[in-house]
Protein backbone atom coordinates (compact mmCIF):
# COMPACT_ATOMS: atom_id res chain seq x y z
CA UNK A 1 0.00 0.00 0.00
CA UNK A 2 1.30 3.80 -0.93
CA UNK A 3 1.69 5.75 1.84
CA UNK A 4 0.99 9.44 1.22
CA UNK A 5 4.49 10.73 2.85
CA UNK A 6 4.80 14.29 4.03
CA UNK A 7 6.74 16.29 0.90
CA UNK A 8 4.91 13.73 -2.07
CA UNK A 9 3.26 15.81 -4.41
CA UNK A 10 -0.37 14.93 -5.31
CA UNK A 11 1.08 15.25 -8.86
CA UNK A 12 4.02 12.69 -8.06
CA UNK A 13 1.40 10.36 -6.42
CA UNK A 14 -0.75 10.16 -9.51
CA UNK A 15 2.18 9.42 -11.51
CA UNK A 16 2.77 6.29 -9.02
CA UNK A 17 -0.63 5.12 -9.34
CA UNK A 18 -1.16 5.71 -12.91
CA UNK A 19 2.10 3.94 -13.20
CA UNK A 20 1.98 0.99 -10.70
CA UNK A 21 -1.59 0.11 -10.83
CA UNK A 22 -3.23 1.35 -14.19
CA UNK A 23 -0.86 1.52 -16.72
CA UNK A 24 -3.48 1.28 -19.55
CA UNK A 25 -4.49 4.94 -18.54
CA UNK A 26 -1.67 6.19 -20.42
CA UNK A 27 -3.45 4.90 -23.65
CA UNK A 28 -6.54 6.62 -23.33
CA UNK A 29 -4.56 10.15 -22.11
CA UNK A 30 -2.84 9.41 -25.54
CA UNK A 31 -5.82 10.09 -27.66
CA UNK A 32 -5.83 13.48 -26.41
CA UNK A 33 -3.27 16.35 -27.60
CA UNK A 34 -4.15 18.24 -24.65
CA UNK A 35 -4.36 15.50 -22.11
CA UNK A 36 -1.08 14.25 -23.26
CA UNK A 37 0.81 17.68 -23.05
CA UNK A 38 -0.60 18.18 -19.73
CA UNK A 39 0.25 14.48 -18.43
CA UNK A 40 4.13 15.06 -19.74
CA UNK A 41 4.00 18.40 -18.66
CA UNK A 42 2.05 18.35 -14.72
CA UNK A 43 2.49 14.58 -14.34
CA UNK A 44 5.76 12.68 -15.91
CA UNK A 45 7.90 16.26 -16.12
CA UNK A 46 9.46 14.16 -18.77
CA UNK A 47 8.59 13.47 -22.39
CA UNK A 48 5.32 11.06 -23.23
CA UNK A 49 5.84 9.32 -26.35
CA UNK A 50 3.47 7.74 -26.08
CA UNK A 51 0.99 11.10 -26.69
CA UNK A 52 3.35 12.40 -29.09
CA UNK A 53 1.22 11.24 -32.42
CA UNK A 54 -1.49 13.04 -30.73
CA UNK A 55 0.49 16.44 -29.66
CA UNK A 56 1.80 16.36 -32.89
CA UNK A 57 -1.79 17.29 -34.76
CA UNK A 58 -1.50 20.45 -32.71
CA UNK A 59 0.66 23.44 -33.37
CA UNK A 60 0.48 25.31 -30.26
CA UNK A 61 1.39 22.10 -28.14
CA UNK A 62 3.71 20.82 -30.55
CA UNK A 63 5.83 23.95 -30.29
CA UNK A 64 4.75 24.11 -26.20
CA UNK A 65 5.95 20.49 -26.40
CA UNK A 66 9.58 21.23 -27.69
CA UNK A 67 9.93 23.99 -25.59
CA UNK A 68 8.63 23.04 -22.35
CA UNK A 69 9.33 19.45 -22.46
CA UNK A 70 11.78 18.35 -25.03
CA UNK A 71 13.90 21.17 -24.54
CA UNK A 72 15.20 20.02 -28.05
CA UNK A 73 13.24 20.18 -32.02
CA UNK A 74 10.37 18.05 -32.03
CA UNK A 75 10.44 16.17 -35.01
CA UNK A 76 6.88 14.91 -35.28
CA UNK A 77 5.04 18.18 -34.81
CA UNK A 78 6.98 20.16 -37.15
CA UNK A 79 4.28 19.77 -39.92
CA UNK A 80 1.82 21.17 -37.64
CA UNK A 81 4.04 24.27 -36.48
CA UNK A 82 5.38 24.71 -40.09
CA UNK A 83 1.48 26.09 -40.76
CA UNK A 84 1.89 28.86 -37.97
CA UNK A 85 3.62 31.33 -39.11
CA UNK A 86 4.52 33.06 -35.57
CA UNK A 87 5.20 29.53 -34.14
CA UNK A 88 7.41 28.99 -37.30
CA UNK A 89 9.25 32.18 -36.40
CA UNK A 90 9.75 31.25 -32.53
CA UNK A 91 10.34 27.22 -32.93
CA UNK A 92 13.15 28.58 -35.80
CA UNK A 93 14.60 31.17 -33.20
CA UNK A 94 14.40 29.44 -29.87
CA UNK A 95 14.33 25.41 -30.62
CA UNK A 96 16.31 24.78 -33.29
CA UNK A 97 18.27 28.51 -33.47
CA UNK A 98 18.69 27.49 -37.11
CA UNK A 99 16.68 27.49 -40.58
CA UNK A 100 12.72 25.97 -40.05
CA UNK A 101 12.23 24.87 -43.73
CA UNK A 102 8.57 23.59 -43.52
CA UNK A 103 7.56 26.99 -41.58
CA UNK A 104 9.85 29.83 -41.90
CA UNK A 105 8.99 31.62 -45.03
CA UNK A 106 5.07 31.93 -44.36
CA UNK A 107 4.59 35.06 -44.59
CA UNK A 108 6.77 39.17 -45.20
CA UNK A 109 7.30 39.90 -41.53
CA UNK A 110 8.16 36.44 -40.47
CA UNK A 111 10.96 35.92 -43.10
CA UNK A 112 11.81 39.49 -42.77
CA UNK A 113 12.36 39.15 -38.80
CA UNK A 114 13.99 34.94 -38.98
CA UNK A 115 16.71 36.91 -41.42
CA UNK A 116 17.04 39.81 -39.07
CA UNK A 117 16.81 37.79 -35.33
CA UNK A 118 18.11 34.78 -36.43
CA UNK A 119 19.99 34.94 -39.45
CA UNK A 120 21.28 38.00 -38.94
CA UNK A 121 22.31 37.83 -42.71
CA UNK A 122 20.00 37.86 -45.74
CA UNK A 123 17.41 34.52 -46.02
CA UNK A 124 16.77 33.87 -49.82
CA UNK A 125 14.22 30.96 -48.77
CA UNK A 126 11.76 33.88 -47.63
CA UNK A 127 13.16 36.76 -50.51
CA UNK A 128 9.85 36.01 -52.70
CA UNK A 129 7.77 36.04 -49.51
CA UNK A 130 9.07 39.34 -48.41
CA UNK A 131 8.77 40.84 -52.01
CA UNK A 132 4.75 40.69 -51.50
CA UNK A 133 5.01 43.76 -49.27
CA UNK A 134 6.12 47.20 -49.17
CA UNK A 135 7.10 47.52 -45.63
CA UNK A 136 9.24 44.33 -45.47
CA UNK A 137 10.76 44.63 -48.55
CA UNK A 138 12.19 48.48 -47.90
CA UNK A 139 13.40 47.13 -44.23
CA UNK A 140 14.79 43.80 -45.77
CA UNK A 141 17.18 46.24 -48.43
CA UNK A 142 17.84 48.78 -45.62
CA UNK A 143 18.18 46.78 -42.70
CA UNK A 144 20.10 43.36 -43.87
CA UNK A 145 20.84 43.59 -47.80
CA UNK A 146 22.02 47.00 -47.03
CA UNK A 147 21.36 47.30 -51.05
CA UNK A 148 18.69 47.52 -53.23
CA UNK A 149 16.21 44.50 -53.35
CA UNK A 150 14.88 44.49 -56.74
CA UNK A 151 12.46 41.50 -56.20
CA UNK A 152 10.68 43.80 -53.75
CA UNK A 153 10.50 46.61 -55.83
CA UNK A 154 7.24 46.24 -57.29
CA UNK A 155 5.70 46.04 -53.79
CA UNK A 156 7.75 49.08 -52.57
CA UNK A 157 6.55 51.00 -55.33
CA UNK A 158 3.26 50.29 -54.58
CA UNK A 159 3.50 52.73 -51.16
CA UNK A 160 4.14 56.34 -51.14
CA UNK A 161 6.35 56.24 -47.67
CA UNK A 162 8.52 53.40 -48.27
CA UNK A 163 9.17 54.84 -52.33
CA UNK A 164 10.36 58.00 -50.78
CA UNK A 165 12.25 56.11 -47.98
CA UNK A 166 13.78 53.60 -50.56
CA UNK A 167 14.49 56.27 -53.07
CA UNK A 168 16.09 58.26 -50.16
CA UNK A 169 17.80 55.55 -47.88
CA UNK A 170 18.29 52.67 -50.55
CA UNK A 171 19.25 53.75 -53.67
CA UNK A 172 20.13 57.47 -53.26
CA UNK A 173 18.82 58.69 -55.94
CA UNK A 174 15.47 58.62 -58.08
CA UNK A 175 13.04 55.76 -57.80
CA UNK A 176 11.04 55.74 -60.89
CA UNK A 177 8.50 52.76 -60.30
CA UNK A 178 7.70 54.36 -57.16
CA UNK A 179 6.69 57.85 -58.28
CA UNK A 180 3.43 57.25 -58.98
CA UNK A 181 2.57 56.45 -55.46
CA UNK A 182 4.88 59.06 -54.12
CA UNK A 183 2.84 61.62 -56.40
CA UNK A 184 0.14 61.01 -54.08
CA UNK A 185 1.34 62.72 -51.54
CA UNK A 186 2.20 66.01 -50.88
CA UNK A 187 5.08 65.74 -47.95
CA UNK A 188 6.65 62.73 -49.91
CA UNK A 189 6.39 64.60 -53.17
CA UNK A 190 7.91 67.66 -51.70
CA UNK A 191 10.62 65.83 -49.66
CA UNK A 192 11.30 63.57 -53.10
CA UNK A 193 11.96 66.60 -54.35
CA UNK A 194 14.02 68.23 -52.25
CA UNK A 195 15.90 65.24 -50.91
CA UNK A 196 16.25 62.75 -53.90
CA UNK A 197 15.69 64.49 -56.88
CA UNK A 198 16.96 68.20 -55.63
CA UNK A 199 14.71 69.52 -58.44
CA UNK A 200 10.80 69.98 -58.81
CA UNK A 201 8.96 67.15 -58.98
CA UNK A 202 6.09 67.98 -61.57
CA UNK A 203 4.44 64.38 -61.32
CA UNK A 204 3.83 65.43 -57.38
CA UNK A 205 3.13 69.15 -57.39
CA UNK A 206 -0.66 68.43 -58.18
CA UNK A 207 -0.62 67.33 -54.61
CA UNK A 208 1.62 69.73 -52.90
CA UNK A 209 -0.72 72.73 -54.49
CA UNK A 210 -3.47 71.93 -52.58
CA UNK A 211 -1.67 71.28 -49.16
CA UNK A 212 -0.01 73.00 -45.92
CA UNK A 213 3.67 72.31 -47.86
CA UNK A 214 2.76 74.22 -50.62
CA UNK A 215 4.46 77.11 -49.32
CA UNK A 216 7.79 75.17 -48.32
CA UNK A 217 8.23 73.73 -51.76
CA UNK A 218 7.70 77.43 -53.49
CA UNK A 219 10.44 78.39 -51.21
CA UNK A 220 12.73 75.45 -52.17
CA UNK A 221 12.11 76.18 -55.95
CA UNK A 222 11.24 79.73 -56.23
CA UNK A 223 12.31 80.09 -59.87
CA UNK A 224 10.39 77.35 -61.84
CA UNK A 225 8.14 78.70 -64.45
CA UNK A 226 4.95 76.54 -63.15
CA UNK A 227 2.52 75.59 -65.25
CA UNK A 228 -1.39 77.39 -64.60
CA UNK A 229 -2.73 74.63 -63.09
CA UNK A 230 -0.34 75.54 -60.19
CA UNK A 231 -1.30 77.83 -57.68
CA UNK A 232 0.22 79.18 -54.75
Amino acid sequence: MIKHSEGLSPWLLIKIIIKVFFPWVENIIANSSEWSFWYARDILEAPFPLGEKSIATNAILSFKYAEDILKAPFLKGEAAIGTDEQLSYKYAKHILKAPFLKGEAASAECSYRFAKDVLEAPFPLGEATIATNAKWSYNYAQYILYKPFPLGEAAIATDAQYSYHYAKDVLKKSFPLGEAAIATDAIYSSWYAQYVLRKPFSEGEDAIATSDVKEEYRKVFPFRLRPAFFKY
